[in-house]
């Protein structure tokens, strides 16, 4: 075919359009070859479960994570709770909630995935909604419901640990204050060592939780206690001995600013509840007592990223023959043991502290050691140690060896 020049268009302009003849010529011929390059053809693959939600017991305050095995191509995902869409659930076999309150104790979770081939829903998974989770962050409940905790731990660290606070037989150091492997033993004048409920797994932003040991001059812990008084730093567990003239202390520290503030106390036994509760009121909590010849010396803190909690808080006395029957009562009606100290003479002191009103039964687990065997079994099912006591004769016979641990 001749192809003559348009007399509207310039000689340039020509070819330019001769040029894109030739191109669309060899477009549609697949340039010379025959066929142009095959275009991958996608065969959808038809939904299917392959291994079906797990049921979820997540404490009130933290979030829940419900997963699902899949496979099929491609795949639509959208998450139901009580057979209702869940907004903007709809991107992963996964699905993990807000933090969750009382309402939602019961709910059914459940995945259905889709294509064109057709759509398959998984089995309704529960939702277990357990007492409340202190704050993220919140040092002052002895690290209950901490991340690290909270799904189970191991470690060998755990079974290595020893409970010695005091220097005279008899007595008994409450809320954990304990030492490590390779720390020195009872009658040492060492100190320093680290505590660590489990070296694998310190909770994120912590340098860890220590212990004076025993040793230190009581006319030191004024000094001491000031330098721990650290926004960063809690004290956990206090034995103070006047009649020896030796304390001890534990303590976790955060590598954040903290925002703690601590204020001491020392009150009559008869006058400790009211002060307590004064403490509770005033959105303090508890975190260590010690328990001396009827005065009663405590620490509460405060936190600047919670001024506006109101809290409840029990003492109890316990012995120990009695001290798991009161701790579980405690659990029973909410609280979470902050703080426990005493002597053989004067008893145990147990302080237990919730949010205000909150009688939701916490899980509590107290191991005897000389039947149960090893408290391992308390980090491994989610429990942090809230309090450990044990007791020995004169011719260190051990008497009493009890764990309690609460989530």
């Amino acid at each position: 075919m001749l192809l003559r020049q348009p007399r509207a268009l310039s000689r340039s302009y020509f070819l330019l359009y001769v040029s894109a003849l030739f191109t669309i010529s060899a477009l549609s011929s697949g340039c010379g070859s025959g066929k142009g390059p095959a275009l991958p053809v996608i065969t959808p693959v038809a939904p299917s479960i392959a291994s079906q939600p797990a049921n979820q017991s997540t404490p009130m305050g933290l979030p829940a994570t419900f997963s699902v095995g899949v496979s099929g191509y491609p795949l639509t995902y959208q998450w139901m709770k009580n057979g209702v869409p869940i907004p903007g659930a709809v991107s992963s076999s996964s699905y993990t909630t807000p933090a969750v309150t009382f309402e939602d104790n019961g709910a059914e979770y459940t995945l259905t995935i889709s294509n064109s081939l057709g759509s398959v829903t998984s089995n309704p998974a529960s939702l277990i909604v357990t007492a409340r989770a202190p704050q993220q962050g919140d040092l002052r409940f002895q690290q209950v419901d901490a991340a690290s905790i909270v799904n189970g731990a191991t470690g060998e660290e755990f079974t290595n640990f020893a409970g010695w606070g005091g220097v005279s037989y008899g007595n008994a150091t409450g809320t954990p204050l304990s030492i490590g492997p390779g720390c020195p033993a009872i009658g040492s004048t060492q100190f320093g060592c680290n505590w660590v409920l489990n070296a694998n797994s310190l909770p994120e932003g912590l340098t860890g939780l220590s212990v004076f040991y025993q040793g230190f001059p009581f006319d030191e812990f004024g000094s001491e206690l000031e330098t721990l008084s650290a926004a960063n730093t809690v004290l956990t567990g206090l034995d103070i001995q006047p009649l020896s003239n030796t304390f001890a202390a534990s303590w976790v520290q955060t590598t954040s600013d903290g925002g703690f503030d601590a204020i001491q106390h020392t009150v009559s036994a008869a006058d400790f509840q009211g002060a307590a509760s004064q403490d509770g009121a005033n959105g303090r909590v508890i975190t260590a007592v010690s328990w001396n010849d009827g005065q009663v010396f405590y620490l509460s803190y405060g936190w600047q990223s919670d001024t506006s909690t109101v809290y409840d808080v029990q003492t109890a006395t316990a012995t120990f023959d009695t001290v798991s029957a009161v701790a579980q009562q405690l659990a029973g009606q909410g609280y979470i043991i902050t703080a426990m100290g005493g002597t053989a003479a004067d008893g145990i002191l147990l302080v237990g502290t919730r949010v205000h009103g909150d009688t939701m039964p916490r899980p509590i687990m107290v191991i005897d050691v000389l039947q149960d065997g090893s408290p391992a079994v308390l980090n491994q099912q989610g429990y942090a140690v809230v309090g450990l006591l044990y007791n020995i004769d004169n011719k260190s016979n051990l008497l009493a060896d009890y764990w309690i641990g609460e989530r």
